[in-house]
């Protein structure tokens, strides 16, 4: 279609004339968004339509330094434990 002031083809986007700026009527207005959705037709992907949603969230592990600690204090105090109890039964 053509701007009713300048005869200039009017933009596929927007509600003014790119040339003079005047405003479309609402027959302009109506036929731009009737040939848009001709345009916009979009093929659907059959991954689209038969996939699923990949809905997998990555994080950061996080880290726990004290309970890390902890569990090291654990197990050398069971390796001195062991270590006393064989020196005791050898000795004893």
């Amino acid at each position: 279609m053509n701007c009713k002031r300048c005869g200039k083809p009017l933009p596929n986007r927007g509600v003014t004339c790119t040339f003079c700026g005047m405003l479309m009527n609402q027959e302009q207005i109506d036929y731009q968004k009737k040939m848009n959705d001709k345009h916009e037709e979009r093929i659907e992907l059959l991954s689209e339509k038969y996939g699923r949603e990949n809905n997998v969230e990555y994080r950061k592990p996080k880290e726990n330094k004290a309970l890390g600690l902890a569990v090291i204090i654990v197990v050398l105090v069971i390796l001195i434990i062991f270590a006393i109890l064989i020196s005791v039964i050898r000795n004893g």
